[in-house]
């Protein structure tokens, strides 16, 4: 194994979701010290999204923990027009027709 080989595989196997992994955290920190500066503004009390009492607060616990992709895509009217009609196609079996 060349130097230029191990290299590339430590990069790729090591470095590289180390990397991804600090700049997530990063991210979320940032994302969580913004969301609890608004709501400190607009409510007057520091907000706890670990543990949430109010509906924004569980609002905000959502956005910040449960990053799930089909979230974007359903909050999109058209993606979630295409999501829902292939689910219904699969419930269907295939031969059914979905009008919107």
């Amino acid at each position: 194994m060349s130097l230029q080989s191990f290299m590339h595989n430590a990069y790729q196997h090591y470095f590289q979701p180390l990397y991804q992994k600090c700049k997530a955290y990063r991210d979320f920190k940032r994302d969580k010290m913004f969301f609890v500066r608004r709501h400190q503004k607009a409510f007057g009390y520091t907000p706890d999204f670990k543990a949430p009492k109010t509906l924004n607060e569980k609002i905000i616990h959502r956005i910040l923990y449960d990053r799930n992709p089909l979230y974007t895509a359903l909050a999109d009217k058209l993606k979630a027009r295409i999501y829902i009609a292939a689910k219904l196609q699969d419930f269907m079996g295939g031969g059914g027709q979905i009008i919107f």
